[in-house]
This record gives C-alpha cells, structure tokens and sequence, in this order.
C-alpha cells in the first residue's frame, strides 16, 4: 500500500530530525561544561559527527526489481535510473544488455559462504557451523537440494540507497526495524555507515546487520 508506505517514510523521517534536534541540544549541553569529564567529550564529539551525516533510506536484502532498458543514452558507467521502491534507483546494466530488453534485477550482498549438502540431509535441515569470528551459523538446506549439491548463504542485510547529495567517504545515517531471536519488532534501531567508493547517487551498497541478541540478555 503506497500511502502506508508514505506514512511510515514521513513518520521515519520526522523521527529522525527529532533525533538530531535531541543531538544537538547534547553537543550545547556539553559545550556548556567543556573539560569536566573525558567520557562525556569523547561521547558528545561522537553524537555530534553523527548528527551530520545524510539519511538514507535502506531496505532489506533482496530487492528484486523488473526494468526496461531503455532506447537513449546511458548514465556514466553504464547505469539506467528506474523507478525503485524508495525513489529513484539507478542500475548498472550486466554486459551485452540491449535497448528495449526487460531485464530482472536483484540487489542483495555478495554470498558469504558457500555450503555443500551433506550425506543424510535433505531439504529443510539446518546445517550449523561456526564462522570465522567463532559465531555458530545455522541455515536450512533449501528446497530441491540434495547431498553434494552446493547452495550460497548470504547474511542478513540492508541495501542502503545513496542519498542525492552524498558522496564515497561520506556516512550516512539509515533505521530498520530492531530484530530478536523471535524476529522483528516494533522498535527502530539507526545505523551508520560509509558510502563505499566508485558509487553514485540512487546506487545501493549493504549494509551487513548486526546478529539479533539472545533471548534474555542485555542490550547495551
């Protein structure tokens, strides 16, 4: 429903400026008793960095998008702009795209790891392993798979929109809903992070979330 959408973008967005509006008044708060405590320097230098940086929108991983190559010129490298489910979208068409092909388009993370079924499972068995920070990873043998076949696992993400103005090396500022072991819920966590190099605006880049916490310890 696209005015629920707009409600919601609108609510994010206002919440967001009050959110500057709150960093704000801490830098003058801070700035006001200057010296008294390293901490609280080193914490209101942070919340005031932040409250420069852009807001993006950002939506889960993957976005799937159907598009229509179009007959004029191309944007610089090779990009196309299309209509996208928070704004202006703009792709970089895969090699020996012609005019007036309708192309499917999925914008999601590059795989993390690279499973192989083994002996005994089948699909719907979750296969558990540890990664390289010494996390257990679970995932589930997806269908038509069958031991020795080999499927790509992608974590859990969010493909940021470049806002109009930003730039590679800029951060900006972008909320989802906070996600638990039981999955999302109704409180927004922000994130920030940098615009990679070689990016334009309307281009996405992911942004890798965080493991949810355990049921029944403390967030901090």
């Amino acid at each position: 429903d696209e005015e629920a959408l707009t409600a919601e973008e609108e609510a994010l967005k206002d919440l967001m400026r009050q959110r500057r509006l709150a960093v704000a008044q801490l830098r003058a708060d801070y700035e006001g008793r200057r010296g008294r405590s390293r901490g609280l320097e080193a914490e209101a230098a942070a919340l005031a960095h932040s409250s420069l940086d852009l807001e993006a929108s950002a939506l889960p991983a993957p976005i799937l998008l159907e598009f229509e190559v179009p007959n004029g010129p191309l944007g610089p490298g090779k990009t196309v702009v299309t209509k996208g489910p928070g704004g202006p979208i703009r792709l970089r068409l895969p090699q020996g795209a012609a005019p007036g092909a309708k192309l499917t388009c999925r914008i999601s993370p590059k795989p993390e790891y690279r499973i192989e079924v083994p002996l005994g499972a089948s699909p719907g068995w979750m296969i558990r392993f540890q990664n390289q920070d010494g996390e257990e990873v679970a995932v589930a043998v997806p269908q038509g798979m069958q031991p020795g076949d080999s499927f790509d696992v992608t974590p859990p993400a969010l493909m940021v929109r470049v806002p109009d103005d930003a730039k590679p090396g800029d951060y900006v500022m972008f909320s989802h809903h906070a996600r638990t072991s039981d999955g999302p819920s109704d409180r927004r966590d922000f994130y920030r992070a940098c615009v990679p190099e070689g990016l334009q605006p309307w281009e996405h880049f992911a942004a890798i979330l965080p493991p949810p916490p355990k049921v029944g310890s403390a967030i901090e």
